[in-house]
């Protein structure tokens, strides 16, 4: 497929997306109407609606950077004071902590880092899935 040919079908794919698009908004009008019909208050749960269509003519693809959230402890930090504090805790455990401070995903990368660095000691549980750690 030639860069033109790329552009041409990238520009009726846009176009398709945006007449997609204006029927949803249609039906939802006629929603928000039918509430309104019934005496409810339809505002509540209305979506949020881009008021600027995307036309085909002017088209351009941008993605947006999400900037890393800055925390006062490194991940392996973290980790390590949690398991200080907690011997013998779970991995589950350890991702629940790492999640209920804001983390994004999960601490198993760092846990992996930690155990082959030899600074905390992996043991599996018997019988039940996942580790319990330990500071060595």
């Amino acid at each position: 497929m030639t860069t033109s040919n790329v552009a041409i079908e990238l520009r009726r794919l846009v176009q398709q997306l945006h007449n997609e698009r204006a029927e949803h908004v249609k039906a939802i009008e006629a929603i928000d109407q039918t509430f309104q019909d019934l005496g409810l208050n339809a505002s509540q749960h209305k979506p949020v609606v881009n008021a600027q269509p995307v036309s085909p003519e002017n088209t351009e693809i941008t993605g947006k950077k999400s900037t890393p959230k800055a925390f006062s402890a490194t991940s392996d930090t973290f980790v390590l004071s949690f398991i200080q504090a907690n011997p013998g805790c779970t991995t589950a455990q350890v991702n629940a902590h790492w999640t209920t401070e804001g983390r994004n995903g999960k601490a198993d990368q760092t846990l992996f880092k930690l155990v082959k660095t030899g600074q905390i000691a992996r043991k599996n549980i018997k019988g039940r899935r996942g580790s319990m750690y330990t500071v060595k």
